[in-house]
């Protein structure tokens, strides 16, 4: 398994790679905290740098075999609810298989 692209100790961050590695087992991961792109807006008011509430996830694993783009995105919003419901705003997803990912 691939490890995530989480850095620094970002409590958010590190509580969705957790879930989403033991869930998934996924050939990559990736975890890309894009708050500061979003400073001032909903979700991130105060423009804080460091804020936890706008992520890209990217995930390659064969538990999204036979599952079309929507079951994918629920399983995930599943699997990170209590992260939502702590702040975060904003989850884009990009949710692959091994072959469809080419691997």
């Amino acid at each position: 398994m691939a490890a995530a692209n989480v850095e620094g100790p970002r409590p958010i961050a590190t509580a969705m790679q957790r879930k989403l590695e033991m869930a998934l087992a996924p050939v990559s991961l990736k975890i890309i905290n894009e708050s500061h792109k979003h400073a001032g807006h909903s979700g991130n008011p105060t423009g804080a740098a460091d804020a936890e509430t706008h992520f890209r996830v990217e995930v390659i694993s064969s538990e999204f075999e036979g599952k079309r783009l929507v079951a994918r995105h629920q399983m995930m919003y599943k699997l990170l609810d209590d992260e939502i419901k702590a702040g975060v705003h904003a989850l884009s997803m990009d949710t692959k298989t091994p072959q469809e990912a080419g691997l």
